[in-house]
């Protein structure tokens, strides 16, 4: 069964009694799927089983169009819930979802989910807030998705890279390295890879940037914080 500790890392059930009834419901409710590369979650389209939360592993959000066409939505970490919305409207899957690696995942049911949110009001306050937070990113993905080249989004992505892996006194002028894949940047672009990969091959034959295996090179920061806000 679920751990109590982490159930209650999840934003919506942080503030469930320890001992509480609430918590048992949860943990009892609670369905454990163990997912392969590749593998679909769930399809666009279809019903919705509930409230998914990655454990381990990370999973694409996307919507296909009718050509095939993917667009990437959202990347999710490990510690992430999604497909929230039908969870609680009782709709169908807005997109789908595909694991990029090895991935366990938690599926709270729809009835139950929607039970703890019309009985329990601390589940409300923090779906509120997630909806927020999701709809601002959701707002600046559409802003860039709209106004930005691709590349423009690719360089933002791995500038934010740097910063997430810099630490006090590290210089980030010149020669930082980011540790993120085509994929997982295709899903934070809100693009394809094949797009990716023109992008970066084009920062790479301007010396921005140098691939190699496992990481990128930053060569040239501030060409790459320009490129960034075109």
């Amino acid at each position: 069964m679920p751990d109590f500790d982490l159930l209650q890392k999840i934003p919506y059930f942080s503030e469930l009694e320890p001992d509480g009834k609430a918590l048992h419901t949860l943990q009892a409710g609670v369905i454990e799927t163990v997912f392969e590369e590749k593998q679909l979650l769930y399809l666009e389209g279809e019903p919705s089983q509930g409230l998914y939360f990655l454990v381990e592993g990370q999973v694409r959000v996307f919507k296909s169009g009718s050509r095939g066409k993917e667009q990437n939505l959202q990347l999710v970490e490990p510690g992430t819930t999604f497909n929230d919305v039908p969870a609680l409207d009782g709709g169908v899957n807005p997109a789908s979802a595909q694991a990029l690696e090895p991935s366990t995942v938690w599926v709270i049911p729809s009835a139950l989910f929607q039970e703890l949110f019309e009985t329990e009001p601390g589940v409300s306050r923090h779906l509120a807030r997630t909806y927020a937070a999701r709809l601002r990113q959701m707002t600046t993905l559409a802003a860039d998705i709209s106004l930005k080249h691709v590349t423009a989004r690719i360089a933002k992505i791995l500038l934010n890279q740097t910063l997430q892996n810099s630490f006090p006194g590290k210089d980030l002028s010149n020669e930082v390295t980011a540790q993120i894949t085509q994929q997982q940047m295709a899903a934070m672009a809100g693009t394809v890879r094949e797009m990716v990969g023109r992008s970066l091959r084009s920062m790479e034959s301007s010396g921005i940037i140098e691939a190699r295996r496992g990481y990128i090179l930053i060569k040239d920061k501030l060409k790459l914080t320009s490129l960034a806000n075109l």
